[in-house]
């Protein structure tokens, strides 16, 4: 033991890079424990007509990453026009048979549709059983046969939840525990269960506010620690108790991107918030050089000038950074310096994190398309393979999306849906968005002062404060509305499946997911 935190000691101290090795062939929780990285090999071409031994469509919809156990691949989805069901599906790895597939009602139900989460949190395994969370607040443990060993409502128990579009983040674990971020407009929190029973082991509270963010789990010479980089700031929690370690704030658009472990090295992403500051959100995306004391305050090694996140966290492979934003512009930073060695458009838009195999980065379009990247300070595209055709995208079989009550009426989704905001607009006076950003209005004057923004909207309140008032007032609220719709426009449309949400790497295999269907990819033999 001595001899082992000696060797991490003196790589700390030198800036060696430890190599993030795993001791199986699983992939067991988002982005296999943070670093998002393959144990063997991975294929590196297919298409329509070689290399994709199966595939298969699922029952209902999710946004969740599959997790692989053995031989066993396991999805989750929601199903019913307004989620009044949650399913875990059972596929055989090799053929993708269906081993099982068990629905149990959710605990609370909101629309089907684009506009809210459908079983985004993705599912932990290990060698006792899967366990699930859904965003509806169903937690559940689930022996490998399907059967539910307990279950817990946490929107009962800690809800409810308070998001315009539903709960994203995906749970981490330790050999006993489950650790789960419930964060949202209410009161929030981070939360650890035993994995045995689904008790409650402990509770820490945490900042209110929209995250999708999921935390990671590193060993310390003083026991695990459980770190979240959300809400401005990036902290450290004890694995034991919950009781704060360190926290390091100041942070913007951390919202989405989770963050990545390499060693003694925490790469952390952000997105470049509605209204916030592009430089403040730039240097958000920035390199921890963690202590191996889990007490001790981190120091930043380097800042992000330009790059930024956003659905897709940051990866690590050899010693380059990666980091995509949402418009598709790849860049790419030396791990030890943060100097930036390229940014190139990759010619795609990801919401699924990439996967790191070998000396090859997999970035997993949402259209359906992969590309691979080789590894170093100058950009080299490898190759990029389709999952489908692109003029004839496969439509879902089953699943059909739905918008409050439209489903009743046999009303198309999209003219619902602004029919719904435009009657909502008349009733109240004012729109959905100018209700949203009032609600921090305490003294309701319909103006917002300095003082009533939170914290982590600070960056908000520089840009919409046009006249430099220090406060936003009626007719900033219009411009900043119009600025949001301008952002928004065609969301709807680009929010149909099918969309490649997630993937999976085990044993040389790629398990890709979109909303409705599951796609294998293997070297062809």
């Amino acid at each position: 033991m001595f001899q082992q935190l000696h060797r991490m000691q003196f790589a700390f101290l030198l800036g060696v890079i430890i190599p993030v090795t795993q001791t199986t062939a699983q992939w067991d929780s988002f982005r296999n424990g943070g670093a998002s990285r393959a144990e063997k090999p991975l294929p590196t071409s297919w298409s329509l007509e070689s290399g994709i031994p199966w595939q298969r469509e699922l029952t209902g919809y999710g946004q969740s990453a599959p997790v692989v156990w053995k031989n066993n691949l396991y999805v989750t989805s929601v199903l019913g026009p307004n989620k009044e069901e949650c399913v875990l599906t059972s596929l055989d790895a090799k053929s993708g048979a269906e081993a099982w597939s068990f629905r149990i009602p959710s605990e609370t139900t909101a629309a089907s549709n684009y506009m809210h989460s459908r079983a985004a949190p993705t599912p932990l395994v290990d060698e006792h059983g899967v366990y699930t969370f859904y965003e509806g607040g169903n937690l559940l443990a689930w022996d490998h046969a399907g059967k539910v060993l307990w279950q817990r409502n946490l929107s009962q128990d800690y809800g409810p939840f308070e998001n315009n579009h539903g709960l994203g983040s995906s749970p981490a674990q330790t050999e006993s525990l489950i650790l789960l971020n419930l964060e949202h407009q209410g009161p929030s929190c981070l939360l650890a269960f035993d994995k045995q029973s689904g008790d409650t082991i402990w509770k820490a509270d945490r900042p209110s506010g929209s995250s999708w963010t999921s935390p990671i789990v590193r060993k310390t010479s003083e026991g695990d620690e459980v770190i979240i980089s959300s809400a401005g700031a990036i902290t450290s929690y004890a694995i034991d108790s919950g009781t704060e370690r360190w926290s390091i704030s100041g942070l913007e658009g951390n919202s989405i991107p989770s963050p990545s472990l390499v060693s003694h090295l925490l790469i952390t992403g952000a997105r470049l918030p509605e209204f916030g500051s592009s430089r403040t959100a730039a240097e958000s995306n920035m390199c921890l050089l963690l202590s191996p004391s889990s007490t001790e305050m981190p120091t930043v090694k380097w800042r992000a000038e330009k790059a930024v996140c956003d659905y897709a966290s940051p990866v690590v492979c050899e010693n380059s950074v990666y980091f995509l934003s949402k418009v598709g512009v790849l860049h790419c930073l030396d791990l030890q310096t943060g100097e930036m060695q390229y940014a190139t458009r990759l010619g795609c838009e990801c919401w699924a994190t990439p996967i790191v195999s070998e000396k090859q980065i997999y970035f997993f379009g949402k259209n359906g398309e992969t590309k691979i990247v080789a590894a170093g300070p100058e950009f080299e595209l490898i190759a990029t393979n389709a999952l489908w055709n692109s003029e004839d995208p496969p439509a879902p079989e089953t699943y059909r999306e739905f918008t409050g009550e439209s489903h009743r009426h046999g009303e198309d989704s999209s003219s619902a849906t602004a029919n719904d905001a435009s009657e909502g607009e008349e009733k109240t006076g004012g729109s959905r968005f100018s209700r949203m950003i009032l609600r921090s209005d305490t003294n309701g004057n319909g103006v917002l002062e300095a003082d009533e923004f939170p914290e982590a909207m600070r960056e908000m309140l520089k840009r919409g404060d046009q006249n430099q008032d220090g406060k936003i007032d009626k007719s900033e609220m219009t411009e900043m509305e119009k600025s949001f719709r301008e952002r928004r426009a065609g969301s709807q449309d680009s929010a149909r499946d099918p969309i490649v949400y997630g993937a999976a790497a085990s044993d040389g295999s790629l398990f890709i997911r979109t909303g409705t269907r599951v796609y294998c990819i293997r070297e062809v033999q």
